[in-house]
């Protein structure tokens, strides 16, 4: 690891610059957090779903899909096509309405959560609208057939998204191994909220320009470390460390986008920076102050790869 350690940059936030926000849900996984409220304060949600009985119950912008034509659409596109190229691009480049930044939730491996993801990403890049990408990876027990299917959606996200961030569901059963199922699900939709709510929260319009410019084309893993006592700056650093979700000690980041919640000050922000990067290597480290605490610190960490 580089012993130098790389001044960090102190994202404005949304008080002067709020963006205009999407939440495209995509999918079983994308629609429930869209039904459940998981998300919030965006101005625009838009849903995909081949299911017309679960359309009915959302109160958001609709876009249904052919289950089987969607993987079409989605795969026949040439790769830096800036155009749209099929209907349900067409319809999802409409409903963006010129939103700034669109936050695309779902499943990898089912039909329209992960190709609805890949079209949605693609619209937003139609639109000028950064896509940032939160996506479920399917449970071990999910099958083989689900698996490949993720692996493909993977690439094509890797082509399209600007920001994608993959969480596993594999690590809530790893945490937690008792979990039901069903209740590991519902587990899984706040995590993939998370994400977007920090960001919806906290970034401005000239941060999230910032972080396309820098963060763009990356893989991304996301924990959260929290210390109540003395030290906490060092204690949050050796938690990450020592991830099972982030796994730093097996590989070294290329970015870092750190949200802080607690009582510190703005040299101390930049001291905290300055530790996770000679820590680990990290040469680009963005920090976005989330809240006051009265002891220690919380930070959840995305790091890219």
């Amino acid at each position: 690891m580089s012993s130098e350690s790389p001044e960090p940059v102190i994202l404005q936030g949304p008080a002067e610059s709020r963006p205009k926000s999407a939440l495209i849900g995509c999918g079983g996984t994308g629609c429930n957090i869209i039904v459940e409220g998981e998300v919030k304060d965006q101005d625009i949600s838009i849903a995909i779903s081949s299911e017309p009985d679960i359309m009915k119950a959302l109160k958001s912008e609709k876009v249904l899909v052919d289950v089987r034509g969607i993987e079409k659409d989605a795969t026949s596109v040439k790769k830096g096509t800036r155009v749209v190229s099929n209907e349900t691009e067409g319809k999802l480049a409409e409903k963006l309405d010129k939103a700034d930044i669109a936050f695309i939730i779902g499943g990898l491996g089912g039909y329209t959560g992960g190709w609805g993801a890949v079209l949605a990403a693609r619209a937003a890049s139609i639109e000028k609208c950064i896509s940032v990408c939160i996506m479920s990876e399917p449970f071990s027990v999910e099958g083989g057939s689900r698996k490949d299917r993720a692996k493909a959606q993977f690439r094509r996200l890797m082509d399209t998204a600007d920001i994608l961030l993959i969480i596993p569901n594999d690590m809530i059963l790893a945490e937690a191994p008792n979990i039901p199922i069903n209740q590991a699900f519902r587990v899984m939709n706040s995590v993939l909220a998370l994400p977007a709510n920090l960001m919806l929260q906290n970034l401005g319009k000239d941060d999230i320009r910032l972080l396309k410019k820098e963060l763009r084309g990356k893989v991304f893993a996301m924990d959260i470390a929290e210390w109540d006592r003395d030290n906490a700056d060092f204690a949050v650093i050796e938690k990450l460390k020592k991830s099972n979700w982030l796994m730093l000690e097996d590989r070294e980041p290329s970015s870092a986008l750190l949200f802080v919640e607690g009582h510190i000050l703005y040299d101390d922000l930049i001291e905290l920076g300055k530790s996770f990067s000679r820590e680990t290597g990290c040469q680009k480290v963005f920090i976005a102050k989330t809240g006051e605490r009265e002891y220690g610190l919380k930070v959840t960490a995305v790091i890219g790869f």
